[in-house]
């Protein structure tokens, strides 16, 4: 009998506990990611106001490991939004979103999920420095 494969969140999960950089850049370079942007009544029309958080002092990027679990935060976050809010999604290469990561930012991976994931400050630098 065969093993079951590991899903990209518990080999992160295990890299992570293990604060291994390379390992975690090697899994999220294989991987795409979603973000969601989010309007914002101040901000211009045309720029994107991609989801972040604040966790026990840490700013973080939100982001998702598929957009099935993007679709489930949507639906369960429908109080924070206006029905006629227009919540887009963003499919992003693993790399592009360290590339693009905003600075002083840890990342949130699939936040209200079984799932999440929290990649702080730290390690996100290391794993922005570390080659896949």
């Amino acid at each position: 009998m065969s093993q079951p494969q590991s899903t990209l969140e518990s080999k992160l999960a295990d890299a992570l506990e293990q604060r291994d950089a390379v390992l975690v850049r090697q899994l999220m370079a294989e991987a795409e990611f979603v973000l969601l942007s989010l309007p914002d009544e101040d901000d211009d029309e045309d720029a994107a106001n991609v989801l972040s958080a604040d966790i026990d002092d840490m700013e973080v990027l939100v982001a998702f490991t598929n957009e099935k679990a993007a679709e489930a935060f949507v639906q369960s976050m429908d109080e924070m939004y206006d029905e006629d809010d227009e919540i887009e999604g963003y499919v992003l290469q693993g790399d592009a979103l360290l590339d693009y990561m905003p600075p002083d930012h840890g990342l949130l991976l699939n936040p209200e999920s079984d799932d999440a994931l929290i990649i702080d400050l730290d390690l996100i630098t290391l794993v922005q420095k570390a080659e896949a």
